[in-house]
Order: structure tokens, then C-alpha cells, then sequence
């Protein structure tokens, strides 16, 4: 029989902006497996990179614990944090020394390109420290986080992206038990992608419900004014439940004043998509040759 462990044996290390909420989200349906409800605590670097830097961080060992308390035996315990991915030599360090030896790492990988713009207009849409174009914020993202200690590192775009030694760091320290999904397998067949990952977990297969969304993009608000008014502590949530008793009504109000405060988001211009194409082209390449995978589109011209 299975013990009921008080910490993670499964971790979805990152990257960010590559369908890790859904899969979290879809992984908790599975009677085997226990998903936190708090995504993204980042506790095992958290410590390292600056405490003040993650929003809703964990920052101690008891209330990591506590995360996964249940009454319920599972195979495994699992959370979901995207950063990890991203500092491999902290998240790592800390893997070892907390959690169990045989943790399974679930990476998902997208094309940096499309995953750093796709970064930016999520920063755009949340987080009021983000007041720049994007190809200001591609300029200046590693000097604003190595000289504002509270900035999220969600705002290294070029960074983040920058797979191959991410990859091959966790690869060479946990082997067999790194899985890699790569984002358009994911959105192409998630069914299948699904499939290999109870493969991976040994456990049994089994219809997912998928047909919920999770962070959808595709808008970011008009003005940044209502951003920083409504976003900051969810103002748009606390305002509108503390005015309707109705949770119907509730909805239909949010998803008026979202309609009437967003826009649809911008398209990555072709000269910066050019210039990330030939900025990662070399990492891409020794990524696709680790993971033996063609990732020519990646670098390609449509």
C-alpha cells in the first residue's frame, strides 16, 4: 500500500507558458494523483532567488507540508511550479534534499519564440509592474531583474527560453524520470499526451475531461489604468461579489466589464519574431540533438 507522503513526489517543473496550468489541472481528476491547489508555490527556490519576488510564494518547509495533507492515499503527490524549470541548479539542489529519490519531473516545452511574447502579454494582462513595449521589455528584462529585487522572474523573457542546459541539467540528475511534452504534441493531441504521461507515472489510463480551459490568452486590457485598478489582489472579483449576492448575476457582470475593458491582444511583429528565431537558433539546435526531436519549425519561416 501506498503512505500517505506530506511531500511532492511528482513535479511539474515549467516552462512557463506552455500549458502547465491545464495539465495540472486535468492531472487532479486522476483518482492516483493529488494536485495542490495552490499552483506555483515555487517554494524549493524561493529562498534563493529572492522571497519578495514570487506572487503568493510558499516560504517555509511546514507550510510546504501542509499543501499536501489529505485524508486520501495516493501514488502520488504532486504540484506545479514553472519556474523551477528555469533555475535548474537551485530547484534541483532543493529537489534532492527534500523530496523523495525516485520524484518524477514533468517538463513542457514550447517554442521560446511564441512562449516569450506569449510571457509578455501575460505579464500585459496581470501584472502592473510590466509597463513596457515588448520589444523594450526584450532590451531590458535581465537589467530590471538583476536591479529590482521585487520583480517577478516571469520578466526574463529571453531567459526563460533558453531550454537546452534547463533541460539537460535535470536530465543528467533525474534521467528515466524526466518526461518532455512538447506543447504542440499537447494542444495537437492532449488525449495521447495525456496517455504518455500515466505511461510515465505507471498508473492506469483514463479518460480526461479536457474541455475546460485554463489562463486563456487572446486580450489584454485597454488602458493600463484599469489593469492596475482591477487585477491587483482580484479588486474586479472582491468588487463585484461584495455588490451581487447572485452568483449568476456575479458572472455576467465580470464578463461584462472584461468585454467592455479588453481588446484583443496584439500579433508579435515579423522583424522580433526574426530576431528571437535568430537568437535562440542555436539553443534550439542543441536541444532538438539532446532530445533527438526535429525543432526546425521552430527556428523556420513559415
Amino acid at each position: 500500500m501506498d503512505v500517505n507522503i506530506d511531500l511532492p513526489n511528482l513535479l511539474i517543473v515549467g516552462a512557463a507558458k506552455s500549458g502547465t496550468t491545464s495539465l495540472h489541472n486535468y492531472l487532479k481528476q486522476h483518482p492516483e494523483i493529488f494536485m495542490t491547489e495552490h499552483k506555483e508555490p515555487h517554494f524549493l527556490i524561493n529562498s534563493q532567488i529572492g522571497e519578495s519576488r514570487i506572487h503568493n510564494a510558499v516560504l517555509t518547509l511546514d507550510e510546504y507540508k501542509r499543501m499536501f495533507k489529505t485524508k486520501n492515499i495516493y501514488k502520488y503527490k504532486g504540484e506545479s511550479s514553472v519556474l523551477y524549470l528555469a533555475f535548474p541548479d537551485f530547484s534541483i539542489k532543493s529537489i534532492k534534499k527534500y523530496l523523495p529519490a525516485d520524484v518524477k519531473i514533468i517538463i513542457m516545452l514550447r517554442n521560446p519564440v511564441e512562449r516569450a511574447f506569449s510571457g509578455y502579454l501575460h505579464n500585459l494582462r496581470y501584472n502592473p509592474s510590466e509597463n513596457l513595449s515588448f520589444e523594450e521589455a526584450i532590451e531590458s528584462s535581465e537589467y530590471r531583474y538583476h536591479n529590482q529585487m521585487d520583480i517577478t522572474p516571469d520578466t526574463r523573457y529571453l531567459y526563460i527560453g533558453e531550454y537546452y542546459c534547463q533541460v539537460q541539467a535535470f536530465i543528467e540528475k533525474f534521467k528515466e524520470n524526466v518526461h518532455i511534452i512538447f506543447y504542440d504534441d499537447y494542444v495537437n493531441n492532449i488525449d495521447l499526451c495525456l496517455d504518455n504521461v500515466f505511461d510515465f507515472l505507471e498508473i492506469e489510463k483514463m479518460k480526461i475531461d479536457t474541455s475546460k480551459r485554463h489562463m486563456q490568452g487572446g486580450w489584454i486590457f485597454k488602458y493600463r489604468f484599469m489593469r492596475d485598478f482591477l487585477i491587483p489582489g482580484n479588486r474586479l472579483k472582491f468588487l463585484i461579489k461584495n455588490i451581487l449576492p447572485n452568483r449568476r448575476l456575479r458572472k455576467w457582470l465580470r464578463k461584462r466589464i472584461m468585454n467592455l475593458s479588453t481588446v484583443k491582444s496584439p500579433e508579435l511583429s515579423i522583424a522580433m519574431r526574426d530576431k528571437l528565431r535568430n537568437y535562440y537558433r542555436e539553443d534550439i539546435l542543441n536541444l532538438g540533438r539532446l532530445l533527438d526531436r526535429d525543432l526546425g519549425s521552430w527556428i523556420n519561416k513559415n
